[in-house]
């Protein structure tokens, strides 16, 4: 009998203590970051990447992201395959970070191929997502990651445990999802496009970090 006392006296103390953080992070949700914030910190050019069109985002995109925060922009440089670059951010709102292949189905791109890419950002080893989609013969290949204040993640699950411990050590706990993305003309172009994004993404991150903190 007071065994089972003990426990009913734990299961209280947990859900008292359990229950208001689960209320404040259900309800206590700040507003994404402005787009003409992003529209400012975000460079126009990476090196020899030159901005060539910025893109507003669609309707479902913004349902779907529940946010308006959503800065994609093409770069070009030379004669290279041109990129895409898109950031979904906000300061203190881990609900913006969704992952892209939500959105791409919704858009009527199928996913026919998702892996993991490590390589070098800074000297450091670096983790993204890897994404192959078609929709009407087209080919479209994806680098993905998140951001959880200053750390960057290829997990959704660490993106969002990062940002919940940033919250609860009342540091700055901004989330982000980012993606580099170009055309690919086929299997054999495959390999090439990838390298391409990672070179990209390697040459635009550290810029990008400083943009967002």
């Amino acid at each position: 009998m007071d065994s089972l006392k003990h426990r009913y006296r734990t299961a209280i103390w947990i859900l008292a203590i359990v229950a208001p953080i689960a209320v404040f992070f259900q309800y206590n949700v700040p507003p994404a970051a402005n787009l003409g914030v992003l529209r400012d910190r975000v460079p126009q050019t990476f090196g020899d990447w030159i901005m060539t069109a910025e893109h507003e985002p669609g309707p479902l995109e913004i349902e779907i992201l529940e946010t308006k925060a959503i800065l994609t922009r093409s770069y070009s440089c030379g004669g290279e395959t041109d990129v895409d670059l898109s950031i979904v951010y906000a300061a203190n709102n881990r609900r913006v970070a969704h992952p892209p292949e939500i959105c791409y189905k919704g858009s009527g791109w199928s996913v026919e191929g998702k892996s993991v890419s490590e390589f070098a950002v800074g000297g450091h080893p670096f983790r993204a997502n890897r994404l192959l989609l078609r929709k009407s013969g087209r080919r479209l290949l994806v680098l993905y990651w998140y951001k959880a204040g200053p750390a960057y993640h290829a997990s959704y699950l660490k993106m969002q445990w990062g940002t919940i411990w940033y919250q609860l050590t009342l540091r700055s706990s901004s989330s982000a999802l980012l993606r580099a993305s170009a055309q690919s003309a086929g299997p054999d172009d495959d390999s090439r496009v990838f390298a391409l994004l990672e070179g990209f993404t390697a040459l635009a991150l550290p810029s990008i970090s400083a943009a967002l903190p």
